[in-house]
């Protein structure tokens, strides 16, 4: 017999930053890579049957193709800098500013690109009447809606643990790090 669990959200502000950022990197980066490119594929061949959705697959393509270069960014610049800021404040030790100033700047960036993504999400369902499967849907058409929404919610906490918690930590730490 299979049971479901309902887990209470995590608690994404009592964590360590850097436990959230191994969350965001192995979780929501790893999603967006693996499960936005399936979702694409698995899309873009329902356009076939469902010409109907070619706007809402190459929607979902470029936010794909825009979130793993954000990704990239996150990945090779601003969070490698974090972690380091993290662990000069537990050896005790300043850091050099960034290179380029200050990672205000970079945050502004990702989070224009998180509103970005956003938006581009409220269109999808805007496209699809909120996810909408018609009555005669095969189950492709209707497991491909359900995974269109999971995507959008899954981004819509990715964001939120950035912009909300991520982010101004990161803020706070380097006022308190950078010499």
């Amino acid at each position: 017999m299979e049971t479901n669990i309902i887990l209470p959200a995590p608690a994404f502000n009592e964590w360590d930053l850097d436990l959230l950022i191994d969350y965001v990197l192995k979780y929501h980066h790893r999603n967006i890579r693996t499960f936005g490119v399936d979702l694409t594929k698995r899309l873009t061949a329902l356009c076939a049957e469902h010409p109907e959705l070619q706007t809402v697959a190459a929607h979902l393509s470029n936010s794909v193709s825009d979130l793993d270069i954000h990704c990239q960014k996150e990945e090779q610049i601003l969070f490698p800098f974090i972690l380091e800021m993290i662990s000069a404040a537990n050896d005790g030790r300043q850091m050099p500013p960034f290179h380029c100033g200050t990672i205000q700047s970079p945050i502004r960036a990702m989070m224009m690109d998180h509103s970005d993504e956003i938006e581009r999400h409220g269109r999808i369902a805007e496209l699809t009447d909120n996810y909408a499967v018609p009555q005669n849907a095969d189950d492709a058409y209707r497991t491909v809606m359900e995974d269109l929404r999971k995507f959008a919610d899954q981004l819509r906490e990715h964001t939120a643990v950035e912009d909300e918690i991520i982010f101004p930590r990161a803020i706070k730490l380097e006022m308190q790090q950078v010499g």
